[in-house]
């Protein structure tokens, strides 16, 4: 829930980190305030406040990109929240479904995918791989969704300061998205096609306690839902299980 004063400088400079972190190149200050629609000046201070302390670093063409200090985040909230050690295990548990499995949380209206797998690649080769991806057109986003408030479902998708990272994307229908997160809660999991192919589905569960969801994704018929779905949701229980 929204505090009553946020600190808007914390979330701009949080913007600029995320936004520079999911960037495949180098980027300037001036490219980076269009992407965020924050002022060019702003954003130059807060990624030299950023370089200052390590999370951003300068090239030789003074573009920006993510610094080592970003990395020790990463390596130590992966050792401080054990959810991908006790995770890995039980996902591979899934690889004879012959699916993409994968694992997400949310981040504002985004799935950040900290694991996703394809048939036929090693278990390593899922790790942090794939770009963010919209919540409410993914199956593991309506899942953890799903488990808010809808108050707090409104706010997200209406609250301007809560951008999404590509501005492109299509605006999100809110009561079509909030039809579709009250069927989830009645069924307990999340069933959705991709935006890729109406053919491929994915089929997403919530980890209890872990702000998390995994899920399987493909092409899979009708009578095969049931089936994958108590798959799944027994994957979950595992790794809900083992903190």
């Amino acid at each position: 829930m929204k505090p009553a004063q946020p600190n808007q400088s914390l979330i701009d400079g949080l913007a600029c980190l995320q936004a520079l972190a999911a960037h495949a190149q180098p980027v300037g200050s001036r490219e980076l305030g269009r992407m965020l629609g924050l002022e060019p000046t702003r954003v130059n201070r807060l990624l030299k406040t950023l370089a200052f302390v390590g999370l951003a670093q300068q090239n030789e063409q003074r573009k920006y990109l993510p610094g080592p200090a970003i990395h020790v985040l990463a390596a130590q909230s992966m050792r401080g929240s054990g959810l991908i050690r006790r995770a890995l295990g039980p996902l591979e548990s899934l690889f004879d479904l012959d699916l993409q499995v994968a694992m997400g949380v949310l981040w504002d209206d985004q799935v950040c995918y900290l694991y996703h797998h394809s048939p036929g690649e090693s278990a390593g080769a899922g790790l942090g791989r794939e770009p963010l991806y919209p919540a409410a057109s993914s199956g593991l986003g309506q899942v953890l969704l799903a488990e808010w408030p809808e108050e707090q479902v409104r706010e997200l998708f209406t609250d301007e300061h809560r951008r999404r990272i590509d501005p492109s994307q299509k605006p999100v229908s809110l009561n079509e998205l909030l039809k579709q997160l009250a069927q989830v809660r009645e069924q307990g999991y999340a069933l959705t096609q991709t935006r890729e192919s109406s053919k491929v589905r994915t089929l997403g569960v919530a980890l209890k306690g872990d702000n998390a969801a995994i899920g399987v994704a493909g092409r899979f018929a009708d009578r095969d839902v049931a089936r994958i779905h108590e798959r799944v949701a027994e994957t979950a229980r595992q790794i809900s299980t083992q903190r």
